[in-house]
């Protein structure tokens, strides 16, 4: 009851000057906005670089054939060298690290259907690269062995491809053209979005990897390679290990040539991208946790202010029975409540302005609960760190000098 009721002579308090309280509250309401704001974009990007490994999957590799520059008519230009071959691929799965592969060969053609038509990635493959590159079905069936051995005319399609080809059709079952060759829809896959390389994995149509290499590409060679690695921590003992096999099939030691392949690890990327979002995401919090100071100096001022103000209200409780500790109590509670309502105010308004810029811009903003905890004992620790001088001050003032003052 001691405790409501200091509150209630707090509030008081704090309503007899209502502009200087609200210039106050609006000092930590302002800090607690940019440390909100910030902290969401910033657990939006990790969330999303998070969404990205799980998309990618954290132990692939993607080799493909390497760019080599070549003289024409005195100018160096450069281009893309077929080098990787179906044998190479076999030799790849026979590493003991390597859980999985998957051959590929790829392209953007034209793709048609009915009196439609767009650009989208086709890929021939074999049917683990579903699992490789971690990608769900969503309507329909995926490819089989028996599909490759039968140069099956039939096709996987993303719901990009779906969509424009489709709309608000099932597209199981109809029928797509690529470079004049018809195929038949099996199924749809789910959308995994945009990779961090800008690749769209939802405008890919899968097709079984000899039908591509006979009915659409008319070549042999392979231009990626998805390898699945045991271990996330033999990625680094697999790349060198590929890369000596691939480079002894190749005789490039023996021709003292350069490696003609390049293998990718797209988790390393994500990695880059994770930690580049935290350091900067620990440096824009720690300037907006300059703001939640300034805050707390807006209480210290206020609450000093204060204290000068009503020295003969201090005095008059501290005569007639109020302990320095019910003193101390009062405006450590003042200080609290300008805290409290700063706190309030700013997470509400932080995080109308997260929504506004997740849904304006293609920033990904997230407001956690650590955020939330976070903040609230930043701004409480400032709140009562800040009064705790102004309130001490108050408590140890003599009655007879409090009440000389006018």
């Amino acid at each position: 009851m001691k405790i409501l009721s200091a509150l209630r002579v707090s509030v008081r308090g704090l309503f007899a000057h209502k502009v200087r309280t609200a210039l106050a509250v609006s000092s930590v309401a302002a800090g607690v906005v940019a440390v909100v704001v910030i902290g969401a974009i910033g657990e939006g990007a990790k969330q999303e670089v998070l969404r990205q490994t799980e998309s990618v999957g954290t132990n692939v590799l993607v080799i493909r054939p390497g760019q080599v520059a070549h003289s024409a008519a005195r100018q160096k230009v450069r281009g893309v060298v077929s080098s990787l071959r179906m044998d190479d691929y076999l030799a790849i799965t026979q590493l003991p690290q390597v859980v999985a592969a998957a051959p590929g060969i790829e392209n953007v053609l034209s793709v048609k259907a009915d009196n439609r038509a767009m650009s989208a990635a086709v890929l021939g493959t074999t049917s683990p690269y579903i699992d490789i590159s971690r990608f769900h079905l969503r309507q329909g069936r995926l490819l089989t062995p028996e599909d490759d051995l039968s140069v099956a005319r039939i096709a996987v399609i993303g719901p990009g491809v779906n969509d424009i080809l489709f709309p608000q059709e099932n597209a199981v079952g109809k029928q797509i053209r690529i470079r004049g060759v018809l195929f038949e829809v099996i199924g749809v896959l789910e959308s995994k979005g945009v990779l961090p390389d800008g690749t769209n994995e939802d405008d890919k149509i899968i097709i079984p990897i000899q039908t591509a290499q006979r009915r659409v590409y008319n070549s042999m060679w392979l231009n990626p390679i998805y390898v699945s690695v045991r271990d996330i921590n033999e990625m680094d003992e697999t790349t060198t290990e590929i890369t000596q096999l691939l480079r002894d099939r190749h005789r490039l030691a023996q021709r003292a040539k350069p490696d003609d392949f390049a293998i990718q690890d797209k988790t390393k990327m994500l990695a880059v991208r994770k930690r580049l979002s935290e350091s900067l995401t620990l440096l824009a919090t720690g300037l907006a946790g300059v703001s939640l100071v300034v805050g707390g100096a807006g209480i210290l001022a206020l609450m000093l202010m204060s204290v000068k103000e009503r020295t003969t209200e201090i005095g008059l409780r501290i005569a007639i029975g109020a302990k320095p500790r019910d003193i101390l109590l009062q405006f450590l509670l003042e200080a609290a409540s300008i805290a409290a309502g700063g706190w309030m105010v700013g997470m509400v308004l932080g995080t109308v302005v997260a929504l506004i810029i997740a849904s304006t811009t293609n920033w990904k903003t997230s407001v956690s609960p650590e955020l939330v905890l976070s903040t609230l004992a930043v701004v409480a620790g400032s709140g009562l760190g800040f009064g705790a001088y102004p309130a001490r001050k108050a408590s140890l003032m003599p009655p007879i000098q409090a009440l000389r003052m006018d």
